[in-house]
């Protein structure tokens, strides 16, 4: 891709999707970071203007979210980005595969001796392009539904997370006897959910807890037994979309979901 009339080789792509896996490491880990500082050693090695710097950023955050890993909040995601980008970041992750790990479950999440608050968060939006194929390789490669649905510890976090989210949803409503009954699912008279709850006026919910550390658009996948509850019960069948659980811990709700999102 071509930047005020100047390609960006290959050399200077892994450069700059190097420096930005350490900003995020350091966010992630609770450690200082100074992104000025940052910028002035990238504008050094590069020989190339903020400008040009930050939005080259701001197109890792685009595919950092495609495959379900957080990104830098002051680099929002761009959608312009070029396959020979895509291939920095697959040699990134290739090349340092616990990077991958310690984003998708952060030691510092796992460690917590308690789950983490959820607030209402707002729901995925459509993402602007559709990803070329080798974007959609790489996305396959590091599939983000397939690596949090099998990440035993991360999953019952969120659910920690969403069970006491919904006592407290409840007692806030004014209805703190619905919110002593909400438990957890017990297979197989509960099967295809993780939680049993209520609504306001006593309406039963069965919900599924998907949990990831990306972002809200990150995409998930139901279960065999989800599936099946959610053609059974749609009118009780949600979905908890847990995201960003270890920064800022969000989740917005899906009704009647199914397939992936």
């Amino acid at each position: 891709m071509a930047i005020n009339g100047k390609t960006w080789n290959e050399a200077e792509h892994d450069l700059v999707v190097g420096d930005y896996f350490v900003m995020l490491d350091k966010v992630m880990t609770g450690r200082a970071l100074d992104p000025a500082t940052h910028q002035r050693a990238l504008r050094f090695v590069t020989n190339r203007s903020g400008g040009a710097i930050t939005f080259l950023q701001g197109e890792i955050s685009a595919i950092l979210t495609l495959v379900g890993l957080p990104t830098l909040k002051d680099h929002p995601p761009r959608w312009d980005f070029g396959d020979v980008l895509v291939d920095a970041i697959d040699r990134h992750l290739t090349a340092k595969p616990a990077a991958l790990k310690d984003l998708a479950q952060p030691p510092a999440l796992l460690g917590r001796a308690a789950a983490p608050v959820l607030a209402e968060g707002a729901p995925a939006q459509a993402v602007p392009v559709r990803p070329s194929e080798r974007t959609r390789a790489l996305i396959a490669r590091f599939d983000p539904a397939d690596r949090d649905g099998d990440a035993r510890i991360l999953s019952r976090i969120g659910v920690a997370a969403a069970l006491a989210y919904e006592q407290t949803r409840l007692t806030a409503r004014g209805r703190p006897d619905l919110a002593d009954q909400v438990r957890l699912a017990l297979p197989p008279d509960d099967e295809g959910c993780d939680l049993v709850s209520f609504s306001r006026t006593g309406a039963p919910r069965r919900i599924a807890v998907k949990t990831t550390t990306g972002g809200a658009a990150t995409p998930f996948r139901l279960n065999q037994g989800e599936e099946a509850l959610s053609r059974e019960q749609p009118e009780a069948f949600q979905v908890y979309r847990l995201y960003d659980v270890a920064r800022e811990a969000r989740v917005f709700r899906v009704r009647g979901a199914r397939g992936a999102v």
